[in-house]
């Protein structure tokens, strides 16, 4: 397994597009210096009234199949 870090900013106007489906997908950006397509599912755990916000820590395999997502700060 690999695993890449990334910040996300995302307030409750911007989660709000993704929880009415108008949006499936989240573009971030890693340290590592690649961009990912995360669903967007992957993050419900970690909204709040605020949105989403925060460094994580994902990991994924060689095919590029997603295995866990851990908030780090």
């Amino acid at each position: 397994m690999h695993t890449a870090v990334f910040s996300i900013s995302l307030n409750s106007e911007q989660v709000l597009l993704y929880y009415k489906g108008k949006k499936h997908r989240v573009q971030v950006r890693t340290r590592e210096g690649f961009t990912m397509s995360l669903p967007y599912d992957i993050l419900l755990q970690h909204v709040t009234r605020e949105g989403i916000h925060g460094t994580f820590e994902i990991s994924y395999s060689n095919d590029g199949k997603l295995g866990d997502l851990r908030r780090l700060s």
